[in-house]
């Protein structure tokens, strides 16, 4: 069964109750989601959720993907999910596993990105591909967008699994 949380300015979220999963969905694609809601409460298909976030793309790699792992158990799962995707996304940029929390990132993880701004159209099927695929890992898919890192590690993120409190605290908002 599918659960629905909204709190007054956060992203829109579905929770899987039989599973730790949860989707956020940026307020710009809030609409769809409380159709897909809607759908869902009312027995019948929910929409694919696979439109454009509505914030202006730098033009330039359109999206980062960052894969989180904890031990060894969920790193051979990440690495299998790189696998997966190296196949699946032969255009994506894939860069080495950091094996040590660094940067922002609270976990150890891997990144991948879209490499080219052409790229962004194929933001719905890799995120669905995501959805699919992470087991119980957390994956984070933020943009590189005009309203800066803040927002697009925030608002403007896409998380599939736990939500993870990114180390942002001084960044500017």
């Amino acid at each position: 069964m599918w659960c629905y949380k909204l709190t007054n300015g956060s992203p829109a979220s579905f929770a899987n109750k039989s599973s730790s999963s949860a989707f956020i969905f940026p307020p710009s694609i809030k609409s769809k989601a409380n159709t897909a809601l809607a759908a869902l409460e009312n027995g019948e298909a929910a929409t694919q959720i696979d439109s454009q976030p509505s914030f202006t793309l730098k033009k330039r790699n359109p999206y980062d993907v960052h894969v989180y792992y904890n031990g060894s158990n969920q790193r051979e799962k990440a690495m299998l999910l790189r696998s997966k995707m190296k196949q699946q996304f032969p255009w994506m940029r894939f860069y080495e596993p950091k094996d040590r929390p660094i940067g922002p990132h609270p976990l150890p993880m891997w990144e991948a990105d879209f490499a080219s701004y052409d790229n962004r159209v194929l933001w719905g099927e890799v995120c669905d591909f995501i959805k699919e695929e992470h087991e119980e890992l957390s994956v984070l898919v933020h943009p590189h967008s005009l309203d800066g890192d803040y927002a697009d590690h925030t608002k403007n993120a896409f998380w599939v699994g736990d939500v993870l409190e990114l180390r942002i605290q001084g960044w500017k908002r």
